[in-house]
Parts: C-alpha cells; structure tokens; sequence
C-alpha cells in the first residue's frame, strides 16, 4: 500500500515540476510590462533575460508595431534601470532592428551562448584610431536573431559621451544577463 502511494505522489508531482520547468520568469517586469509584450510578442519574438543583477526593473517598453507601421517607424525596446547608492544610473536595453542594420565596427571582445544562440559583445572594444586605447562607457553586442528578428543589447542605454550620471556594468554582469536571455 506505501509503494502505491508513493507511485501515486511521484506521478502527480511530475507534471508539475515539467509544468514549472517550462514556465519561465522574467524578472523586473511588471504586470503592465507583461501585458505590452505579452502583445508585441504576437508580432515578433522577444528576448528577455531570465537573470538580471540586484535591484534592476523594467524602466520602460517602447513598442510601435504593426503591419500598418512603416518598416522604418518600428520599434521594440526593454529598458532596466537600477539606481545605485552613489546616485548614478545603470542602465541597459535589449532592442530590436527592423530596418538597414548594420554591425559595429568594434571587434568582439567577449562572447557568451544563450537559449537564444551565439552573442558577440563588444565590452570596452579598442579604439578605432589605433592608438591602443580602449572606449570606456561602450558595452553592445553585435545583431543577434532571434526567428527572423534582430536584436542587439545596449549595456549603456541613454548614456551620452562624458555623461557622469550613468555607470558600466560589469563585464560579468553583462554575459550574465545575455546568457540568461531566453524567448519571452
């Protein structure tokens, strides 16, 4: 009779542990930011990071989409933000690209696989003048696809150049919120 319960509770609990594996979360997403991808994603895929750092939210969701909207008017970005203790922002976006991409001109520095595929980051690349220095503040991948959809991350969204306001993260961070990017 204890081995037929237990059979009983082993087989009951299975469907659900593969129901859990398969719901993935997202973190830093509110309900409304859910609600606007959860749309945009009938559109075209969405990869989000299933791993983020300490602290960091979905700031914003711009989203303009549509068979109606010029190919050159569209738009598909997550901005995370967190606001450290010395006052600064660290900010970064997954975009999407929908018109005329073309890649950095920086070599890749680093790359990391995800659920997602291969990214290439350029994470401080060398200065294109050759001198041997390397370009602070500058942390992007190169297009990555998801379907037929290009992608590419941001690490210093809405920085300007000298902008004191915005801080890097780290390289490790980075390869950990891209390999953690997985379809939404």
């Amino acid at each position: 009779m204890k081995n037929l319960m237990w059979c009983a509770v082993v087989c009951l609990a299975i469907p659900a542990f593969v129901a859990a594996q398969r719901q993935t979360t997202f973190p830093g997403l509110s309900p409304y930011n859910r609600e606007v991808l959860n749309a945009a994603r009938q559109i075209t895929p969405i990869p989000l990071p299933t791993w983020i750092p300490a602290g960091f939210t979905v700031e914003k969701v711009n989203v303009k989409l549509g068979s109606t909207v010029a190919i050159e008017d569209r738009v598909l970005a997550v901005i995370y933000s967190r606001k450290l203790e010395n006052g600064k922002i660290q900010r970064f976006s997954i975009e999407a690209g929908f018109e005329g991409l073309g890649d950095l001109p920086y070599d890749s520095t680093s790359s990391v696989r995800s659920a997602v595929g291969r990214i290439d980051i350029a994470y401080q690349p060398p200065d294109l003048d050759g001198n041997g220095t390397k370009i602070n503040d500058f942390a992007m991948t190169h297009w990555f696809n998801v379907a037929k959809t290009a992608f590419h991350y941001d690490g210093m969204y809405g920085a300007k150049p000298n902008d004191r306001r915005h801080a890097m993260i780290t390289l490790a961070d980075t390869r950990k919120i891209l390999a953690s990017l997985k379809r939404f």
